[in-house]
């Protein structure tokens, strides 16, 4: 399963959002594609950590699509930062996860409670 997000040219939201499951290892892709049209080529994307338990590997980087592989290792949020850089230029991008325990919202739910 992947997520995919795309980077205009214009009008981009500065912070992007993803909820997922804990333990869960999901595949997040930038297409940076529309915004290289206007702006240059990608010369490097660089993936990093800044809050939280996510490890991050399998960065790429290819035809303008940064995509890497991001695994969730405890429950709540995690801030990824990806830094793309062009010749002349640098666009910071943030990603927000919320890794959510369902062990911990299945308890909180009203299924074991018996009906009549």
């Amino acid at each position: 399963m992947s997520t995919d997000f795309v980077i205009t040219s214009e009008n981009n939201p500065e912070l992007f959002r993803d909820t997922t499951s804990k333990g869960a290892a999901k595949t997040y892709s930038f297409d940076f594609t529309p915004w290289q049209e206007d702006n240059s080529s990608l010369s490097s994307a660089a993936w990093t950590t800044e809050a939280g338990q996510a490890a991050i590997t399998g960065e790429a980087l290819a035809s303008g699509i940064a995509t890497a592989l991001i695994t969730t290792t405890e429950s709540g949020g995690s801030l990824i930062k990806l830094v793309a850089t062009t010749a002349t230029e640098i666009k910071v991008i943030w990603l927000d996860i919320l890794a959510k325990d369902m062990k911990v919202l299945q308890a909180g739910s009203d299924y074991s409670l018996q009906r009549c």
